[in-house]
Formats: structure tokens, C-alpha cells, sequence
């Protein structure tokens, strides 16, 4: 299965497990550190459910998406016992065009990316196999 269909599958797999009833959005640190305005719960929640499904979504489900650093107290809110901070990184990759459809949220670039995956992946390879790859 390639990325794109997995992820699709998988944000269709817990979207519909989401009742979004906003619990993650009332213990989540992100709104008021990151200046979004306040906003229902719930209508935040479904915002993101709406993300993961690739369908229009409240402009403040979106910022929700958008300033999610994983912090984790969204899982322990959550009574259907879902993991909201994966739910909330498949619903920014989606919001970020990872699926071909137009990116809801600006994508930063990164020059230097492709130098530090290559560091990284130095540190575990042999001399003889780095010799090869460079």
C-alpha cells in the first residue's frame, strides 16, 4: 500500500472513530499559546475530523491542526480512548497537501533537510558502505 493510500486509509479509520466531542480541544495547551481564538470545542474536534477526511473544514479546526506540537494530554481526554496526537499528525500532513490534494496550511521549506537525513544516516553505516553511497 503506498503512503498516500495509507494514510488516507487510516485517517478514514479513526475519523470515523471520533465522536469529536471536543475533550482533546479543552485540555489542549496549543490554542492560547499560540494565539488562536477561543472557539467550541466541538466544533474545533469536528473541524479536525473534517481535515482527516479530506472535506471542508472550520477555519478553526484548521488552526487547531496547524499549531498541534504533540503535547499528549489530548490522548488522556479522549473517552473514546484514541490516540488524538497521531489522529492530529495525519490530519496536518493531510492539511499540508501530503495526499496531493491543495495544502490547507503553508508548508515551510527546509533547505538544510536533506544534509541532516544524510548525517543521520551515516551514523549507521559501515566506512565501506559510506564509501558507496557518497
Amino acid at each position: 500500500m503506498s503512503h498516500p493510500a495509507r494514510l488516507l486509509a487510516e485517517s478514514a479509520r479513526l475519523a470515523a472513530a471520533c465522536t469529536a466531542c471536543g475533550e482533546c480541544v479543552k485540555v489542549c495547551p496549543m490554542p492560547a499559546f499560540a494565539g488562536l481564538p477561543a472557539a467550541e470545542p466541538a466544533l474545533v474536534a469536528a473541524g479536525m475530523r473534517a481535515v482527516l477526511l479530506g472535506q471542508p473544514a472550520a477555519p478553526e479546526g484548521v488552526a487547531w491542526v496547524a499549531a498541534c506540537t504533540r503535547s499528549g494530554q489530548c490522548n488522556a481526554a479522549c473517552p473514546e480512548r484514541l490516540d488524538v496526537a497521531f489522529m492530529l499528525r495525519l490530519a496536518g500532513m493531510r492539511a499540508k497537501g501530503a495526499t496531493g490534494e491543495a495544502p490547507l496550511v503553508a508548508v515551510k521549506g527546509d533547505a538544510g533537510w536533506a544534509s541532516r537525513v544524510k548525517a543521520f544516516a551515516r551514523m549507521t553505516m559501515t566506512e565501506e558502505e559510506q564509501a558507496k553511497w557518497l
